[in-house]
């Protein structure tokens, strides 16, 4: 799919990394932007009964989309909210509910699902609900009243979108019975979408969930693009502005992308920043080279965050094993069984239980990603090399 958020500014930077903004001109996710327009439509307010303010049929059931960091997710959650609300559809959305107390976290996400509605907010903040899960706090069955109150009034009012990001981070508790409850007003034919978005681990965590939420829900993965779209999506923001790019120019900026979608948008970003503003405007390979040392440190600030998290979670090795395995594979793509067959023989303390921990964290950090085959391969394949460089520059530095 190609899209364009707006017609090309002339002056505006086009491309916008790591923001989870819109850029000028996105594609792929064909699929994706489908199903979640589907999902808008399904509860559009001309499908809304006057009578009674339920659907005629149920809504398209919750959507639950997962990708490494920075592959487009919170991209997508953004659009989706830009087109509900220009349909006249509410949306609330929660955010970063890992660094908040349990009824911080509901206490939020009530005031997002109340929007405007004074007597709605005036309920939820006379509630005291900071004292759920405590000893002497309200208890989850109190919580669970309110929440399904505030949120069939608001759903009385009109459609709703629901939108939890970073959901793998939610507490359990917090999850399992605030999916109950919406899980009920769809199957009620309220109008409400739910769409959950987090990293590729969010899966398995759904699993473990007291609910039918998750075996109802439809799952989307994120992750690479393809060539074609990478190339479009860094040569079309130059070409609607009059700016030539040449051949030679475009295989050098997409050979610093592994067409990924954060890498994609930062060397389009590195390029329009060194680009002439005036006079002869054009993107040719002595251009491009000026920015290959700052992506090339840009990747490996990137690869360094990942890098900490896996070393700080004793992972490092683990994940050397497991890309051994992928990259034994002819198509570079390995079952999940095999990974889990191989860590285990070359570990010995590893059990089942283990294993599966492991590859579930390794997933989590988008160092390994299971797509629509059901088959892992590198999240970015690019950081397998970077990984196993620092490997032996620290043996290096171990032997000196």
């Amino acid at each position: 799919m190609v899209m364009a958020a707006s017609p090309a500014n002339q002056d505006k930077k086009p491309f916008t990394p790591g923001t989870g903004t819109v850029p000028e001109h996105v594609v792929g996710r064909q699929r994706e932007f489908d199903v979640l327009e589907d999902a808008l439509q399904s509860i559009a307010p001309s499908e809304v009964r006057e009578e009674d303010g339920l659907l005629e049929y149920t809504s398209m059931r919750p959507i639950v989309l997962t990708g490494p960091r920075r592959a487009g997710k919170t991209l997508l959650l953004g659009w989706m909210k830009e087109q509900a609300q220009a349909m006249g559809i509410h949306v609330a959305r929660l955010e970063h509910a890992e660094d908040q107390k349990a009824g911080d976290a509901l206490a939020n996400l009530l005031d997002e699902i109340a929007g405007d509605d004074k007597a709605l907010l005036k309920l939820v903040k006379d509630s005291k609900l900071a004292s759920v899960g405590t000893d002497q706090g309200r208890s989850w069955r109190e919580a669970a009243f309110l929440y399904e109150h505030v949120l069939e009034a608001r759903l009385r009012q009109g459609p709703m979108v629901l939108m939890m990001d970073e959901a793998h981070h939610y507490r359990l508790d917090i999850m399992g019975f605030m999916l109950g409850v919406a899980h009920r007003m769809i199957t009620d034919q309220y109008p409400l979408v739910m769409l959950l978005a987090g990293a590729p681990d969010l899966c398995s965590y759904m699993t473990s969930l007291e609910t039918r939420f998750y075996t109802t829900s439809q799952d989307l993965y994120i992750n690479l693009l393809a060539t074609e779209e990478s190339k479009d999506a860094l040569i079309k923001p130059f070409t609607n502005r009059g700016i030539e790019v040449e051949p030679e120019a475009l295989e050098m900026m997409w050979g610093m992308t592994g067409n990924y979608p954060f890498f994609v948008q930062l060397v389009g970003s590195e390029v329009w920043e060194v680009l002439p503003k005036k006079g002869n405007r054009r993107v040719d390979a002595a251009l491009v080279e000026k920015v290959k040392e700052g992506m090339s440190d840009k990747r490996s600030d990137f690869y360094s965050l990942i890098y900490d998290e896996m070393n700080k979670g004793k992972l490092t090795s683990y994940a050397l094993q497991a890309a051994e395995t992928i990259k034994r594979q002819e198509d570079a793509k390995a079952e999940r069984e095999a990974i889990e067959h191989d860590l285990r023989q070359k570990n010995s303390d590893l059990d089942a239980k283990k294993t599966r921990a492991i590859i579930d964290d390794l997933q989590r950090l988008g160092f390994i990603w299971e797509g629509d085959e059901d088959q892992m391969e590198a999240g970015i394949p690019s950081f397998f090399t970077y990984l196993q460089a620092k490997k032996q520059r620290v043996a290096k530095q171990g032997e000196s």
